[in-house]
């Protein structure tokens, strides 16, 4: 089965995914592990999930993903969400470092900062963030999806999307099955 990956993972791959403009993926390298979940000494049971997964995604046009997704670790956070360009970089904090829980799977993400050269300097520019009721993110998209459905309107979350984000999983859970680098397959649909 598939634990984190597919439970929180996909999240965080659509935050990634939705940040670059849902470019074409192409190859996916990946592992993943149960080690927490088989050790008696944290579960007792029957456990066949991941918990604790990473690839690199490889896209069409030459950008590479690092992606790493855990619900089981000796550790408080798999750290911030980073964007490196060649001109700038983004950083965007998780939203609660104090509780080790929290992030685009929830719908909140922490400070978000900007790191560019000025002048021949490094700088670091927080963005402010649009702020909205404590849980108002959730209720808003199911809400949306609910009025898509009620009204026959789009899907406010367009189905290609949706596609890539299981496609690259997918190629997640076969790379870590095989143990080396495939192909992501993007089914042709007709509509």
């Amino acid at each position: 089965g598939v634990g984190c990956l597919a439970d929180i993972g996909c999240y965080g791959l659509d935050m990634a995914l939705n940040s670059v403009g849902y470019r074409r993926p192409v190859t996916v390298s990946a592992y993943a592990s149960d080690h927490f979940g088989k050790n008696p000494k944290y579960f007792k049971g029957d456990f066949s999930v991941d918990d604790f997964t990473c690839a690199l995604i490889r896209f069409e046009d030459g950008l590479v993903l690092d992606f790493r997704m855990s619900w089981a670790m000796h550790m408080d956070t798999m750290g911030d969400t980073l964007f490196l360009g060649t001109d700038a970089g983004l950083k965007v904090k998780s939203p609660h470092p104090e509780l080790n829980w929290g992030g685009a799977w929830d719908g909140s993400i922490g400070d978000v900062y900007l790191y560019s050269d000025i002048c021949g300097n490094q700088t670091e520019t927080k963005i402010p963030l649009k702020t909205t009721a404590k849980g108002d993110n959730f209720a808003r998209k199911c809400r949306d999806f609910c009025d898509a459905i009620l009204t026959d309107g789009p899907s406010p979350i367009p189905w290609q999307e949706i596609l890539y984000n299981q496609a690259i999983i997918d190629g997640i859970i076969r790379s870590s099955e095989l143990k080396r680098e495939v192909e992501v397959v993007i089914p042709e649909i007709e509509i």
